[in-house]
């Protein structure tokens, strides 16, 4: 007989919801003009499907990394002094990436283009420090279940990320085409590097 845990039934669960989410994100890149993401409307059936898969996965891969805690002996206790730096670091992020996009935009709206703040060094800081985030969970965890939910996960914001960019395009044409020249899908190091460089530099005062 086939012994079934309550862990494996939650990490099934994940996994069954993130490849879903997947393959309707990869579908609206490849095969428009079905779209999952960014959804249509409040209340469409794409917004209640594409918000329910993706809160459900994200939640049960953290209730997988609790569950199934330390399962995998891959790393000892010095994994902490990765993990939780990058799962703290990329939830803070997350949340100023909320603030500096407004709740409008965050929820698919078209308040206007922003490209300030985070987003002077990606065009899509939320999600990069998701998956930083997910990252760190998945160090701290110790759990080969929470890795491979995790990756799933990271899956849905590169897709999202990519599908996002015509819907862009179409709302703020060459303004956002010329956004995106300047600035990094993810991540622009050179960039941040530099801008971090210039604050530490002392201010010149007239003499």
């Amino acid at each position: 007989m086939i012994n079934i845990d309550y862990t494996s039934v939650v990490f099934a669960a994940g996994l069954l919801i993130g490849l879903t989410l997947d393959s309707l994100l990869l579908r609206t890149l490849l095969a428009p003009p079905f779209r999952i993401w960014p959804t249509p409307a409040p209340g469409s059936w794409q917004s209640l499907t594409f918000w329910g898969l993706f809160r459900s996965g994200m939640v049960l891969t953290f209730v997988v990394a609790v569950l199934d805690w330390n399962a995998t002996p891959l790393l000892d206790w010095t994994r902490f002094i990765v993990g939780l730096p990058l799962g703290l670091g990329g939830l803070f992020i997350t949340v100023c990436g909320y603030f500096n996009l407004g709740l409008g935009n965050t929820y698919c709206g078209s308040d206007g283009l922003v490209s300030h703040g985070l987003y002077r060094f990606s065009r899509n800081p939320q999600y990069t420090a998701s998956i930083v985030g997910l990252i760190g969970l998945s160090i701290g965890a110790n759990s080969i279940l929470t890795i491979v939910l995790s990756c799933v996960m990271t899956g849905a914001y590169v897709l999202m990320s990519l599908v996002e960019e015509d819907w862009l395009k179409q709302h703020y044409g060459t303004t956002y085409r010329e956004y995106c020249e300047r600035t990094a899908r993810f991540l622009d190091v050179q960039g941040l590097i530099l801008a971090i460089g210039d604050r530490k530099k002392p201010s010149r005062q007239a003499g």
